[in-house]
């Protein structure tokens, strides 16, 4: 595909996704799992509770007892103790009780538990009165989870409460998607990085700070993903061939960035072109050059070099299509609806990315939300909290009316 084939955002965002594939199952330990899909729908392989066990701690009744209780005091003896490590005792018998701890199993003949506040005790003696429920304070086995019950299914996202649920019922490793391994390539001859021997160090002329690879690694973690690799790349067709050929033997994805623009040397662009790459327009600003295809055993995303750009792309093509690879539902981030707080000037035609501010204030209960913070390029970040991405299919965009963005973090109020 030439980059004369013009896309949509959903066409490519399609396209990417397509190429990214899905990520493989691992197993991993539970300590390990928090915040991963479970790849598979995961049965319990036990009762939870294993037994029947007190829920408070107090003393064991009999049936007779408790049904006698309810007409006046009934006296009992008390014939030992059952703490919650515990196993097997002797069965109850009519007239006497059991002093028992949160947890400890409930022997035979045990029909109710009375919490300790609610007898009155007088050495080997205790006092039992009114209404007590047949199975008060009891926690039958299985009450929770039975064995073979669905505790997760395939899909699910672990969770610290999910962590503690397969513990409990005995699992010491779950089988979860493998997080998606990505290499990150900056292009560029005029790229240099911060020194931090030497901070000081003035830029030669034409030389600029790197920033790509640092911001797409933090959005790459943030979707969940590992990166495990990065470079910067010149525009030596051979370095960056090279480059592409390291990365995409340990990465799952490799995301570049700069080198597909519309001159005849982009060497992303000359470089992938012919091999296993399309490269395309999409439809927005910015970041129109895109690419997507495979090289070697991975996935490739082409992005702008520019870095408002490749932000941009970013959040459109690769973290819908690394969230969905890795199992996720939805991309992670929140969206609202909220009313522009001024007139922007739309393009018919280009969905249009744009950083801004979004507030609620009391007692509007719809926020509202300036598109039109921060400053050009990747200054537009200051003092920006959300994002959106405003359709190219409206003409007109004024103050007062509704559009969706995605928000960083909770809303200010």
């Amino acid at each position: 595909m030439s980059t004369s084939t013009t896309r949509t955002v959903a066409e490519h965002a399609s396209a990417v996704a397509d190429h990214m594939g899905s990520a493989a199952t691992i197993t991993v330990p539970l300590s390990q799992s928090r915040g991963a899909v479970v790849a598979a729908t995961t049965t319990a392989p036990t009762l939870l509770p294993r037994f029947d066990n007190s829920a408070v701690d107090g003393y064991a009744i009999t049936a007779t007892d408790r049904v006698s209780a309810v007409d006046g005091t009934r006296v009992l003896e008390l014939v030992g103790q059952i703490n919650a490590e515990a196993g097997e005792h002797r069965r109850l018998t009519a007239g006497s009780a059991l002093r028992i701890m949160t947890g400890a199993p409930v022997p035979d003949g045990v029909d109710a538990v009375v919490a300790q506040e609610h007898v009155t005790r007088h050495g080997d003696r205790i006092d039992v009165s009114g209404h007590i429920p047949s199975g008060h304070n009891v926690r039958l086995a299985g009450e929770e989870v039975r064995s073979g019950d669905v505790i997760a299914r395939r899909g699910t996202t672990v969770t610290p409460g999910l962590v503690g649920l397969f513990a409990a019922v005995g699992m010491t490793t779950v089988d979860v998607v493998a997080p998606v391994r990505v290499a990150i390539l900056s292009t560029g001859s005029e790229l240099t990085e911060q020194c931090s021997g030497d901070p000081h160090r003035e830029l030669r002329t034409g030389e600029v700070y790197a920033s790509n690879a640092i911001m797409l690694t933090q959005a790459v973690i943030s979707c969940g993903a590992t990166v495990v690799h990065t470079a910067m790349v010149s525009d030596n067709p051979q370095a960056f061939l090279d480059a592409m050929t390291r990365a995409s033997a340990v990465a799952d994805v490799v995301i570049t960035s700069g080198g597909i623009g519309f001159g005849d040397h982009d060497v992303v662009k000359s470089t992938l072109r012919t091999r296993g790459v399309d490269l395309c327009t999409v439809n927005m600003r910015p970041g129109r050059p895109q690419g997507a295809g495979r090289f070697g055993g991975a996935a490739v995303v082409t992005l702008p070099g520019n870095p408002l750009a490749a932000l941009a792309s970013f959040e459109a093509f690769v973290r819908p299509a690394l969230r969905s690879a890795m199992g996720y539902t939805g991309d992670g981030r929140h969206t609202v609806d909220a009313q522009l707080g001024q007139t922007i000037a739309a393009r018919p035609g280009t969905v249009r990315f744009s950083l801004g501010s979004v507030v609620l204030t009391p007692p509007r209960s719809i926020p509202v939300v300036d598109l039109a913070v921060g400053g050009k390029g990747l200054a537009a970040v200051i003092g920006a909290n959300c994002f959106a991405f405003l359709d190219a299919d409206r003409t007109r965009l004024a103050a007062g009316d509704l559009v969706t963005v995605t928000v960083e973090g909770g809303i200010p109020r």
